[in-house]
């Protein structure tokens, strides 16, 4: 039947064509007439009519069940297209979480390692220089200060974690702090005994309001730390003492200089020089085999009325823990102290800004030596 049509509609254009010559073709048997009630292709007389009626039986019925199937067929495709596509989102978005997961450990591994680069450039191993450190250049910032409220005297010196030998004077600028990671740091010079060096000759140079913590400081030096005016010094130590341990070069007379921790060993004369005015705060401290742990400046070119603070310290094998100019108002003020081997704990003496030798005064309790025998105990 599908070809039957075509045939008939080539047929009706040729009768359109030549309707006085039309004639069904002669290799054909004559068309069989129309059923009663039925139409179909019928020759007119411009050609031929279209089919009316139901000149033509109604399609199979299974073409139906066929394109519903298809379509059945088709929609479970795409419901399987969209399942896969759906576990793929899903599995894209997994892969991102991993992603992101990597990402933040990758994020962690590089703070580890900036934080293990951080560590390892503060402090050097066994007899190699830092090379911050070496170029003598000042510090303006560094690690965070370890709490040392707890510190306690009557320890030993502790290990280093390294050593670093200095070119020129390390500085710690004003108000900033240096964390020294308890890496042991000196000048590489031997110690020249008692004459007494400038501020180039310091392993540490601390401007007003420095910290400085975690330090040793080495035996070859000449100096040790110069101070400028209400430093902070916390674990501290000091494993042989040159000419002085520690000095304040300059200080107002309102303000304070604090030492928490730490210790020093091996001073021939003096530990901790008080050369400008104020206070020094000491506490937590350990001194062995020294002159003097204390010594306000007798004879500086300008004097000033000077305080020290002791609690809390350990003194073993020395001559007195503090030398105070009493006729210019000094004070030393004493708890908590053990001392073994100890001839003073404090003498008072009549300084002068002449440069002559101050002579000595007295020793004991008094007015300018604050304790009694309470405050200090023999081990």
């Amino acid at each position: 039947m599908q070809y039957m049509i075509p045939a008939f509609v080539a047929l009706a254009i040729s009768a359109n064509a030549a309707p006085h010559q039309w004639h069904f073709p002669s290799a054909f048997p004559a068309p069989p007439a129309p059923a009663p009630g039925a139409s179909g292709l019928v020759p007119t007389g411009t050609g031929v009519a279209l089919p009316t009626g139901t000149g033509f039986p109604a399609p199979p019925s299974y073409n139906k069940t066929v394109v519903r199937a298809a379509a059945d067929d088709d929609e479970e495709e795409e419901e399987e297209e969209e399942e896969e596509e759906e576990e793929e989102e899903s599995s894209s978005s997994s892969d991102e979480d991993e992603e992101e997961e990597e990402e933040s450990s990758s994020s962690s591994d590089e703070e580890e390692e900036e934080e293990s680069d951080s560590s390892s450039s503060t402090s050097t191993s066994g007899s190699s220089n830092s090379t911050a450190s070496s170029s003598g250049s000042t510090v303006t910032s560094a690690a965070s200060v370890s709490d040392a409220s707890s510190a306690s005297s009557g320890g030993s010196l502790p290990a280093s974690s390294g050593s670093s030998t200095l070119d020129a004077v390390q500085t710690i600028a004003a108000g900033e702090s240096f964390d020294g990671g308890m890496v042991m740091y000196d000048r590489g010079v031997e110690c020249s005994g008692q004459s007494e060096g400038g501020d180039s000759d310091a392993v540490f140079y601390l401007e007003a309001g420095a910290s400085l913590s975690n330090v040793i400081i080495g035996p070859n030096q000449a100096e040790g730390v110069h101070c400028f005016g209400e430093c902070t010094l916390t674990n501290v130590w000091w494993s042989a003492v040159c000419e002085d341990a520690f000095t304040i070069k300059e200080q107002d007379a309102g303000a304070t200089t604090t030492i928490t921790g730490g210790g020093a060993f091996g001073a021939e004369d003096k530990v901790l020089q008080h050369n400008g005015g104020g206070t020094l705060s000491v506490s937590g401290f350990t001194v062995e085999t020294f002159g003097k742990l204390y010594r306000s400046c007798g004879n500086c070119d300008e004097m000033f009325e000077r305080h020290v603070i002791f609690d809390d310290i350990t003194a073993t094998d020395g001559k007195s823990l503090a030398g105070i100019n009493s006729n210019y108002g000094d004070t030393a003020t004493f708890t908590n102290v053990v001392a073994s081997g100890v001839s003073d704990i404090c003498v008072e003496y009549e300084g002068n800004d002449t440069g002559d030798e101050p002579e000595e005064i007295s020793s004991g309790p008094s007015d300018y030596c604050i304790y009694s025998t309470s405050d200090v105990t023999s081990s």
